[in-house]
């Protein structure tokens, strides 16, 4: 007689924790993946519209820009950084 399998029975996956860094702030997150919704309310306060969030590239090429809407593979140790999303040059600031 074949017995169920029961929720002991089955190995249990422990969710997997990253260390981010956003903004030279350090930060632990749960999971292999994160939305950029989810990504823009990590801090607190969470990142307003008025930024832009982009993933740090070292070496040669441009930063990624975190666009709404896309998710993002997680590693550790990944460096966020955040920047005026309209930047007018030989404007001043009101």
């Amino acid at each position: 007689m074949n017995m169920p399998e029961t929720v002991k029975d089955k190995p249990q996956k422990r969710p997997k924790h990253v260390t981010i860094h956003i903004d030279k702030q350090t930060f632990k997150v749960e999971g292999e993946t994160i939305t950029a919704e989810a990504l823009r309310a990590v801090p607190t306060p969470d990142i307003g519209a008025d930024r832009d969030l982009y993933l740090e590239k070292h070496g040669h090429g441009d930063d990624t820009l975190i666009e709404s809407g896309s998710t993002v593979c997680l590693v550790d140790g990944m460096h966020f950084f955040t920047a005026p999303a309209a930047i007018t040059p030989g404007r001043c600031a009101a």
